[in-house]
């Protein structure tokens, strides 16, 4: 990926500003330099939710972090550069991870990962093989607006329950990135999510919120704890099938970036190469240790706040956590960051996403006077915000956000188009 943007001169701050209010892309008015510190931010915006995941099924922070960028990249790569998505880890495996691991173990269960890495590829030859027409078809504004409205809203008690430990330091937060992304100059405006995390910590760390004892202890350089997968058909069809949600909630997302750096994503670079960088990621990071993949709400939050949609900056963010993965005093400093920070921000971000849905209705001019839309959008948004999941089998359960999105598809296919 080529770089050869600089920064703006004084005489171009009006054009910039305007460029930004008119959501216009931004990359190319900053150096390399700034990119690579402005890709440090989409690395801080999904260490919340990435890290959470290891923490509670028992797998390595650092192969989860190094797993990250790898894949990120990975996923760069077969797409071309031309998604600018940040992998994470999939929260839809927290469950059938758990249960694998008190079955057998959890490098059983990384045998279940790349078995959903596989089925990732699957689907990705079937959606090319049926075309990006019939995928157009499958997923119409008046469906995706409402799912990518679903991502966004369903993330709400996420925020809301991490700021509610101390409020005052999340309102902080919140409003620090708010003011950089309104009243922020050149650079500065573009970094608001680590300007406002940093502040936050600041805060905190002022208040005693931030316990600074696991950060001493680290050493400063270290290998990250990768471990490698044993086989089991028995915790393979307890993890692997879980790729069902996953893949569901990966299309949405990947349609999400598209309606925020206004490109069609069914055609360029199209779904397939997605699920193909999503799938060959997650194999590599089930090799290594790390979670299943995923493409982070929290990144194009981060998109549609910053107007750098540059694949370069997203890159520069999954080199940062492959270089986090190997300092464990980072490792440290970032689990220390206290919920009401990370809460703050992701007010901000997951508010972002779910008006990304409803532009993406706007645009697309969806008639919301039509009985059909209504009711196809009614019945997406109160299933995927309202929080009920339905279990398959034990171990397999789809999420609020991919039972919307399943019944979204279903009602728009059924329902005549005349009404």
């Amino acid at each position: 990926m080529s770089d050869n943007s600089n920064r703006p001169d004084p005489g171009q701050e009006k054009d910039y500003d305007l460029e930004f209010r008119e959501g216009r892309d931004i990359s190319d008015r900053f150096s390399t330099p700034q990119k690579v510190l402005i890709g440090l931010q989409h690395t801080m915006a999904m260490l919340g939710a990435t890290v959470l995941v290891p923490v509670i099924t028992g797998l390595n922070v650092s192969a989860t972090l190094f797993a990250v960028g790898v894949g990120t990249l990975i996923f760069h790569f077969f797409t071309k550069g031309r998604v600018p998505g940040f992998l994470g880890s999939s929260f839809a495996f927290i469950a059938p991870l758990l249960i694998a691991a008190e079955t057998l173990s959890l490098q059983h269960a990384q045998a279940g990962i790349i078995g959903a890495g596989v089925v990732y590829v699957l689907v990705g030859l079937l959606v090319q093989w049926i075309g990006p027409e019939r995928v157009a078809k499958v997923f119409p504004p008046i469906v995706t607006g409402p799912v990518i409205m679903v991502i966004g809203l369903g993330l709400a008690p996420v925020a809301m329950g991490m700021s509610g430990d101390h409020w005052g330091v999340a309102v902080l937060t919140l409003l620090a990135a708010v003011g950089i992304t309104m009243f922020g100059k050149g650079i500065i405006k573009v970094v608001p999510i680590l300007g406002g995390l940093v502040i936050g910590y600041i805060a905190a760390a002022l208040l005693g919120l931030v316990d600074f004892s696991g950060i001493a202890q680290a050493p400063f350089i270290g290998l990250p704890g990768f471990t490698l997968p044993r086989f089991s058909p028995q915790v393979l069809l307890i993890v692997t099938p879980a790729a069902i949600v996953s893949v569901i909630e990966h299309i949405g997302d990947i349609l999400a970036i598209g309606n925020t750096i206004d490109r069609d994503m069914k055609t360029d670079p199209g779904i397939a190469p997605t699920l193909y960088g999503g799938g060959v990621a997650t194999i590599i990071s089930g090799l290594l240790g790390g979670p299943s993949l995923t493409t982070y709400g929290e990144n194009i939050g981060v998109l549609a706040i910053t107007r750098v949609h540059a694949t370069f900056v997203v890159s520069m963010g999954a080199i940062w956590a492959i270089v986090m993965a190997f300092i464990p005093k980072v490792e440290a400093l970032i689990q220390s960051i206290p919920g009401p920070v990370i809460g703050g921000v992701s007010i901000l971000l997951y508010g972002m996403i779910a008006a990304v849905g409803i532009r993406t209705l706007i645009e697309g001019k969806v008639s919301l006077i039509k009985p059909r839309n209504l009711i196809i959008a009614s019945v997406i948004l109160v299933i995927g915000v309202g929080g009920v999941a339905f279990t398959v089998v034990e171990g397999l359960e789809l999420s609020a956000m991919v039972l919307a999105a399943v019944t979204g598809i279903i009602l728009n296919q059924v329902l005549p188009q005349e009404v």
